[in-house]
This record gives structure tokens, sequence and C-alpha cells, in this order.
């Protein structure tokens, strides 16, 4: 099997250091290399409104100064796992020219970083955001630089689980993971799922393609009751649809935890 590739925005942020960081812990597990790209957005900078050679040139110069400053982050982070040679600099609006991407590279991962503020309008409106509702790939956010190996997927009543399940697989294909299978639900009489019904679900597809969850339980309680629940996993892994007009329990939950997230869709 190939090496797969993940795309990560690389700034001089603090997110962005845990979320480079944190891949290159899991490149191992996750058998996956590292694209970086950075994006410029042109707004309120010199030129940005001229045309012809002016606009060239300082397109060239904005470029360059990207390419420098990625080398310098790269540089100093000193990374222990397989980062692809060439950083792509690009121009423009950051969710246009990140999803442009995404599209043209065939990418299998797409991670960034996100400062935790357990401020969950701020998670809801990211899942909103013109980038996460059209991805083609799985998201990757990352919060801090949780070590722990042990990964929990996370199902809920309106989890896709056979969906879920084959990414999963698809990213881990042979690995072998620490995993656990959790169903979530606020009070389980006002569930159209049963919690059991979910985890009989999930636990049957995960065997189809190789996995025992080394735990099996359900989690039944408020969102801030859950978050403390699952603080000591090092990943979750969740099924998220590609509409998010209301809040739900789990998306309360997500954006509460510290731990980073893998989305699917």
């Amino acid at each position: 099997m190939d090496m797969m590739k993940a795309l990560v925005p690389v700034e001089m942020t603090l997110a962005s250091s845990v979320a480079l960081r944190y891949l290159c812990q899991k490149a191992d597990l996750l058998d996956i290399g590292v694209q970086p790209i950075h994006v410029e957005e042109p707004d309120n900078k010199g030129h940005s409104s001229q045309t012809g050679w002016i606009r060239r040139s300082w397109e060239s110069g904005l470029r360059q100064a990207g390419l420098e400053e990625v080398r310098r982050i790269l540089n100093s982070e000193k990374l222990d796992c397989f980062v692809l040679p060439n950083p792509i600099i690009s121009i423009g609006a950051r969710e246009d020219k990140l999803l442009e991407e995404l599209r043209m590279g065939r990418y299998d991962l797409f991670v960034e970083g996100e400062i935790a503020n357990f401020n969950t309008g701020d998670f809801r409106k990211r899942l909103r955001s013109k980038l996460y509702r059209q991805m083609p790939c799985p998201a990757l956010v990352v919060r801090n630089m949780i070590r722990s190996n042990r990964i929990v997927m996370v199902l809920d009543e309106k989890t896709d689980i056979e969906s879920l399940v084959t990414q999963f697989h698809r990213l881990f294909n042979g690995v072998d993971v620490n995993l656990d299978l959790c169903a979530y639900a606020v009070e389980d009489l006002h569930n159209l799922t049963r919690p059991d019904e979910l985890l009989a679900e999930g636990g049957q597809l995960l065997k189809k393609v190789g996995y025992s969850p080394a735990r099996t339980f359900s989690l039944l309680g408020s969102p801030d009751t859950a978050t403390r629940a699952l603080s000591d996993y090092g990943m979750l892994v969740v099924h998220m649809g590609r509409k998010f007009n209301r809040k739900s329990p789990l998306t309360e939950v997500l954006g509460l935890v510290s731990s980073p997230i893998l989305i699917c869709w």
C-alpha cells in the first residue's frame, strides 16, 4: 500500500505547531506523509489590486516570503516524520485555496490545529464553514499534544456507521490500534436508536474489517459529563453529516473535548 498524504497548513501560530507535531507523532501509526501548504491572503497588502507585471512581481515576492517563512517554521520544529520537500505556497482566500488543493491533490487527510477555547459555538462554526462542508477527505482537528495512543470511535443516533467504519479502515488499514467503541446519548429513553443497537452495529462492521474493540461502552449524560469521560483518549473518531443547522449533543461534546478529533464525512 502506498504512503498516504496529508495536507497541513503551516503558519506562524501555536495551533499550526501543535498540529504538525501531533501528526508527526502519529505518522508511523497512519503511514502518512506531510504536505505543507501556506496561504497568503492578499487583503490590505500592497499591489494586490494591480495587474500585469506589477501584480506578477508582487505575487512572486509574496510567494518567496511565504516559502522562506514555511522553511523556517519546519526547520525550527525538527519534525521526526516524512515531510514532502516542496511546500505549496498559494495566494488568495484561505478556504478557496485549501479546497482547490484538496481536490486537485487527492489527499487522504486534512490536518489543522485549533487552540482549545471550549466554545462550542466556534466548533459548530468550523463545521459550517465552506472548507469543512466541501472538503473531499476526512479532517483531523488537533487541539493539544496528547500522547496517548488510545482511540475511541464515538457513535450517536445520527452516525452513518458504515461510512465511518469504511473511512477509518482506509486510514488505519493493517495497523494494530488500541480502539474502543462508544455510543453517546444525553438520555437513552429519548433516542430513536438505543445505544446498545449502535454498539452492536458498530462492532459487527468493525469485525468485518478486522478490528475488535478493546472496550465497548455506552456513555449517557450531559456533554460536560461525556467530555470528562473521554478526556484520556489520544483521538476521537466521529462521523458528521454535511448539514449543521442545529446543535446536537455530540457536536457539543466535540466542542468541549481537548483531544484531537478525526472527522469523517
